[in-house]
């Protein structure tokens, strides 16, 4: 049995795409899989006969440097045939491995790391500058297959190894799990509810969100937002804290914190509108696919999608939604006002983003190309 271990330094074992789909879809193909990734402390166990090594992280150099010691120690020891890594500082283990023990390497980038440079603290920018200008670049050559999450990052990826396979991270079936959690149907039933799920920072458009159902919510007094995933920084939810409680939206707005991926569906299943709102960053022009909108999409919810190209594309063309200038708090009131007044057209746009992810975006589809993959891998 061929031996996988996935290595990853900024994402969980549990992340979806690590964990759920990648390691579940290999697992299921009948390799030996283990995860590695970063804790809250140290952790072993085995999860769906998947094999989970967790490494309690720090954000200090020294701290780093530790934690790549670890990762290298912790991969030595399962002996994989293939390390599947996901990230720069995780690559810098994998290249050890390539070169000292001629193991094979994929390397599985999930956004265009670049331009995350000036969001990042002055250690990780300095850290992430030269991996992505001096080694990424020259190692790259030398992996076995480079593994990325849209055609976006792939252009950057093929100007150093010709063995680049775009694979998106569309959802699993495995989400349509039956769920019958009467308690949040209830808590729910007399609102009509707004979700984001993710990470949230200003470039997300949180903020322009919550601004625009505080007008909302004084035609309609029982519109209500969940928000569900950390905050980039303490300064960015201050402010969002702070507009809510002075504006006395505490009813309207909850603030639901980190939600484990696999909890995710449940709230998705009660809401009425799922939303992305990024800005048009460099950042977001080039990345097609977030997660969040397909996850939307396979509920059966409409959605509130910023009109940037990738992602007006996806909408327009299978009309499951409505288009708004993210920064536009006028404009994202009106969607949801437009929603709310037309129930029966919300409920065709549900419909709509169902059948697509049926018919096209889906991790089926995506599995079939990363098992084609491992086998040329063997």
């Amino acid at each position: 049995m061929t031996k996988v271990c996935m290595i990853t330094t900024n994402h969980s074992p549990f992340d979806s795409r690590v964990f759920y789909k990648e390691a579940k879809s290999l697992k299921k193909a009948g390799y030996d899989i283990t995860v590695i990734g970063h804790t809250n402390s140290k952790l072993e166990k085995e999860v769906d006969d998947i094999k989970i090594v967790g490494i309690e992280k720090k954000v200090e150099i020294k701290s780093y440097l530790s934690l790549l010691e670890k990762l290298l120690k912790e991969a030595l020891k399962i002996n994989a045939d293939i390390y599947h890594c996901h990230e720069p500082e995780s690559f810098l283990v994998a290249i050890y491995l390539k070169i000292f023990k001629r193991k094979k390497i994929v390397y599985d980038v999930h956004e265009y790391y670049i331009d995350v440079l000036p969001l990042s603290s002055l250690q990780r920018k300095l850290f992430l500058g030269f991996m992505l200008y001096l080694v990424e670049p020259l190692f790259c050559r030398y992996t076995d297959a480079i593994i990325t999450a849209d055609e976006g990052i792939a252009k950057r990826y093929k100007k150093f190894n010709k063995k680049v396979y775009p694979i998106f991270n569309f959802p699993s079936f495995e989400v349509f799990k039956p769920s019958n959690n009467q308690d949040m149907k209830m808590k729910y039933k007399d609102y009509f509810v707004i979700m984001y799920v993710g990470g949230m920072s200003e470039e997300r458009g949180i903020l322009e969100l919550i601004k625009a159902v505080h007008k909302v919510s004084r035609t309609y007094p029982l519109v209500k937002l969940l928000l569900l995933g950390n905050f980039s920084t303490k300064d960015f939810e201050k402010r969002c804290i702070e507009y809510v409680r002075s504006n006395d939206l505490t009813e309207s707005v909850e603030f639901l914190g980190f939600v484990p991926h696999k909890d995710v569906p449940g709230y998705i299943r009660v809401v009425d509108v799922g939303t992305v709102l990024h800005h048009p960053t460099t950042r977001f022009m080039k990345s097609a696919y977030p997660i969040k909108l397909f996850e939307y999409m396979i509920f059966g919810k409409p959605v509130i999608v910023s009109n940037l190209p990738a992602m007006g594309k996806i909408v327009k063309e299978a009309e499951c939604g409505v288009l708004v200038n993210p920064t536009d708090i006028d404009e994202i009131a009106e969607a949801i006002i437009y929603l709310i007044k037309h129930q029966e057209e919300e409920k065709k746009m549900g419909e709509n983003g169902r059948r697509a992810v049926e018919e096209k975006y889906n991790w089926d589809k995506m599995e079939e190309k990363l098992l084609k993959l491992y086998r040329r891998l063997k």
